[in-house]
């Protein structure tokens, strides 16, 4: 019989998913239309990014990064109440950003934190890493990979690294 030990991170992970099952914390997902800004901020917190939309409406971006696969968007409209949520993190969305010209801020208005930063020391790049679960249900994660100057270079998809660890990690037997 062979035994593999659950590493520090996944047990972690695992300690910090139970306490948010069981204490009930509040999630993006649970706020109401028609609620007002003030009511959501009192609820989940200021935002990470507010960023005034072409129609008028206000998007709060929270983002449940490093744990969580998601970034959600709240829009509050001209009179401060919530008139529609959407989970911001999908790859039709993905094109937003723009190599060569999209910056951090721009990243940081659409999702807010990461789930782990990267360094490039021998090219002097770093890269965000954002955890997403895609359309088939694949566990996957999207890098937008920056220069010294803030500046998007590119922007790459891959399977996400802390599943496949967690994968490798599992006791066997």
């Amino acid at each position: 019989m062979r035994i593999k030990f659950v590493s520090k991170a996944a047990a972690l992970a695992a300690a910090f998913g139970a306490v948010v099952v069981l204490g009930g914390c509040a999630h993006p997902q649970l706020v109401e239309m028609g609620q007002t800004q003030e009511d959501v901020i009192a609820y989940l917190g200021e935002p990470q990014a507010k960023t005034a939309m072409p129609d008028g409406t206000v998007r709060l971006t929270y983002s449940v990064q490093p744990f969580g696969q998601e970034v959600w968007w709240l829009f509050v409209d001209q009179s401060g109440k919530v008139v529609s949520r959407e989970q911001g993190l999908q790859e039709k969305y993905f094109n937003m950003l723009t190599p060569g010209k999209s910056t951090e801020a721009d990243v940081w208005a659409m999702w807010g934190k990461c789930a782990q930063k990267y360094e490039f020391n021998l090219v002097d790049e770093h890269a965000w890493m954002y955890r997403f679960r895609d359309k088939g249900g694949f566990d996957m994660a999207v890098w937008p990979q920056f220069d010294v100057n803030g500046v998007m270079q590119s922007i790459e998809v891959t399977e996400d690294p802390w599943k496949n660890n967690d994968r490798n990690n599992f006791m066997s037997f």
